[in-house]
């Protein structure tokens, strides 16, 4: 439902199982006999909060699991789960706060990393979305996918010619296989074509963005390199024939 799971529940296994397979109108009337005979019992609170959760009620949702945090305020579910509650109702602060300190607390809760950064993101702070995903531990089996997630966010719009660098620099630091290493690289440099083409203030340092010169003439030819070699890495024909357009149109002209 959000990616925290639902505690053993004996004597509830009956709402579990019917929030297992979505019979949400199932779920809240064994909760609510389940209440009645024991009020006390913090399990049904967490369930009640999924399933709130899970039918768009998000507030209510923070209710149920503000309730369990008060019966277990050491525990990091209950906080993960009133982060995800907060980003569903759109309180971005909230969710920053909650998802920060499960992070803070423990790093192998990767959802907090992305969650932390998507609420980042939500209140426009990019670079502590960046930070929050480079925290991600190398060990981790998402640690690529997080550092793909911060060369995107770096080359959203607004993209500056730091953030270009800076971008060149994860992305030479990342093992990916050929095709997705192709597909940054075509996002990077047409991220920095769009920069070369409008008015901004001059990056720190004069390196090159990809191996191309920051200028918009070199940044066409990395870019029309980019999608010929996507276009030798893709078995589909279609793709294949559109990837090679994009290639002749960005191209500069020339007079050979």
């Amino acid at each position: 439902t959000c990616g925290i799971g639902i505690p053993a529940m004996t004597s509830a296994a009956e709402g579990a199982a019917q929030l297992d397979v979505g019979d949400y109108a199932g779920t809240a009337g064994t909760l609510a006999d389940l209440a009645a005979s024991d009020p006390s019992d913090w399990r049904i609170a967490w369930t009640d909060g999924l399933r709130l959760l899970a039918t768009g009620d998000a507030r209510a949702a923070g209710g149920a699991f503000s309730a369990v945090y008060d019966e277990l305020p050491g525990e990091l579910a209950p906080k993960l789960a009133l982060a995800f509650a907060a980003e569903a109702a759109g309180d971005s602060a909230s969710a920053s706060r909650y998802f920060g300190l499960v992070w803070t607390v423990d790093r192998s809760w990767i959802g907090a990393a992305f969650g932390l950064a998507r609420a980042c993101l939500a209140a426009g702070d990019r670079p502590g979305a960046i930070a929050a995903l480079a925290a991600v531990p190398e060990t981790s089996s998402y640690h690529a996918a997080a550092q793909i997630a911060a060369v995107r966010i770096l080359v959203s719009p607004g993209v500056t010619g730091d953030d270009l660098h800076q971008a060149d620099g994860r992305l030479s630091r990342l093992t990916l296989d050929e095709a997705r290493r192709q597909q940054l690289t075509v996002e990077i440099l047409r991220a920095a074509l769009a920069w070369a083409g409008a008015d901004h203030p001059a990056a720190s340092g004069n390196g090159t963005i990809l191996g191309c010169e920051p200028n918009e003439r070199s940044l066409r030819f990395g870019l029309e390199r980019g999608y010929r070699a996507l276009a030798r890495l893709t078995s589909d024909r279609g793709r294949r024939i559109a990837l090679v357009d994009m290639a002749n149109s960005v191209r500069p002209k020339t007079w050979s």
